[in-house]
């Protein structure tokens, strides 16, 4: 019989999406991670053990109305999660643990089944640019290695460890969301609160050469 799932769901709290300055402000930008957090939150509404991952001070009143709990961790990415592996091993490994980043509201619960019924020690689901945006692992001696081209350095600790890899390949789960860009993704292809909090700040999509555009068509009230 399968093990349960335990999703931790990483959030950074503090000078989020800097990339997208030049486009939104500080405040709007930390709204949008937040919108994005809780989409997230809402494909994860079939799991019943939920963890947002994130540093102290995050107020719980952000996600209360969702399925999910808060770990504050001082840690840096990758030594948080495996600190939480670390306890899950020793704990006997009661659940497996499946990470899914905070910046991907367009998956939605097909995505997170998806990845689930993909057979393997360890799970990956690729993002743009060698991230790897969602880990399923079922096997305690996996660590992650969150700095640079991810995506190689998971396949590589897999095969260090001798353990069977599967992959899990989604356009929605491979398109996080950190250009200017990328916002065109959201406006297109989301009905959650990311996009809501979009069209409220004045974006809209306009046709330019035969390409999507994003304008902003009035200021945010």
């Amino acid at each position: 019989m399968p093990r349960p799932i335990h999703c931790v769901v990483p959030f950074k709290s503090s000078g989020c999406k800097r990339r997208l300055s030049s486009l939104l402000s500080s405040e709007q930008r930390w709204l949008l991670a937040v919108a994005m957090l809780r989409d997230v939150l809402r494909a994860l509404r079939s799991i019943e053990m939920v963890t947002v991952l994130a540093r102290p001070g995050m107020s719980e009143d952000l996600i209360g109305d969702l399925n999910a709990s808060l770990r504050f961790s001082e840690l840096e990415l990758g030594d948080a999660l495996n600190e939480l592996i670390a306890e899950n091993a020793a704990a006997g490994w009661p659940a497996d643990l499946l990470i899914v980043m905070a910046d991907l509201p367009l998956i939605c619960e097909e995505d997170v089944l998806g990845i689930i019924r993909v057979p393997g020690d360890v799970v990956l689901a690729p993002g743009r640019g060698g991230g790897t945006n969602m880990i399923l692992i079922r096997d305690g001696r996996f660590r992650t290695r969150y700095i640079g081209l991810s995506f190689a350095k998971h396949q590589r600790e897999a095969e260090e460890l001798g353990i069977e890899t599967g992959y899990y390949y989604s356009y929605r789960a491979g398109c996080d969301i950190d250009e200017p860009g990328d916002l065109i993704e959201i406006m297109l292809h989301s009905n959650g609160e990311a996009r809501a909090l979009l069209e409220r700040f004045g974006l809209s999509i306009v046709e330019s050469e035969g390409r999507a555009r994003l304008k902003r068509i009035q200021a945010d009230g």
